[in-house]
């Protein structure tokens, strides 16, 4: 007989039942019911410390250096201008280069959350999959030392894989985030890649193809981009979304 559930912990329905699927709500507030579990779960904490250590790392290193250099790459004004128009080229320049230290504060926050999605896969597939044990009840697996370093590299593997492809995406996107249009496309996009980061690590521990995570994701791409929203703006949050991650598949093996 399979362990009982522990109360409050998602899990397979029960025959002839059909629970209604998690939506985008649920999604954004995945980071929140993953830091619930986390408290009442308590041997989770070491998991979701260290990733969060090198995400809030990451974070403060890239945005020291965007404020830092953001400035100078606006275009130097040199003058005088004509006429009355001088005494604008000053408020002008000071403009452009608070500009681009934003633009460049915010790519610093996407960034974040890219690379510390490759550097932390190892470390969030273990979490997924002691988050998973303990909401199904069940004991923590022996995992063999032979299977540590091949798991390692497959979670590894995966996030840099994804890494390459929104490098794809997004680069051109930024180029475009100057404009009107591109800006909201590029948080978009941040967002969803965001999202399907974290709800590509269960998936992709389950051996799941990688075309049919990509179908899936597409298929709810509101609940993706919802569960990249935090994520893409506060990237330490991604251990704890990864745990909220793992208990919305719990819910919804299939979604």
């Amino acid at each position: 007989m399979a362990a009982a559930l522990p109360t409050g912990s998602p899990g397979p329905p029960t025959p002839g039942s059909v629970p209604p699927r998690p939506g985008p709500l649920r999604a954004l507030a995945a980071p929140l019911s993953g830091a619930g579990f986390v408290r009442r779960h308590p041997a989770l904490l070491p998991w979701v410390l260290l990733p969060f250590a090198v995400d809030l790392l990451l974070l403060v290193l890239l945005v020291a250096a965007a404020l830092a250099w953001g400035g100078g790459l606006a275009p130097d004004l040199a003058g005088p201008w004509w006429g009355w128009l001088d005494w604008l080229r000053g408020p002008v320049a000071w403009s452009l280069r608070n500009l681009l230290r934003l633009l460049a504060v915010l790519a610093a926050f996407y960034l974040t959350g890219a690379l510390a999605g490759a550097v932390n896969a190892p470390l969030h597939d273990l979490l997924s999959e002691r988050t998973e044990n303990l909401a199904r009840g069940s004991p923590e697996p022996a995992r063999p030392w032979s299977l540590l370093l091949p798991d390692a590299i497959r979670a590894t593997r995966a996030a840099v894989f994804l890494l390459l492809v929104q490098a794809a995406v997004m680069v051109p996107l930024f180029l475009l985030s100057f404009t009107a249009l591109g800006a909201p496309l590029f948080a978009a996009a941040g967002a969803w890649f965001a999202g399907f980061g974290v709800a590509d690590i269960p998936l992709a521990r389950k051996r799941i193809g990688g075309r049919e995570r990509l179908r899936r994701a597409g298929r709810r791409w509101v609940s993706t981009l919802a569960l990249g929203l935090p994520v893409s703006l506060l990237p330490p949050l991604q251990p704890l979304a990864v745990v909220g991650a793992t208990l919305l598949h719990l819910e919804d093996p299939e979604g």
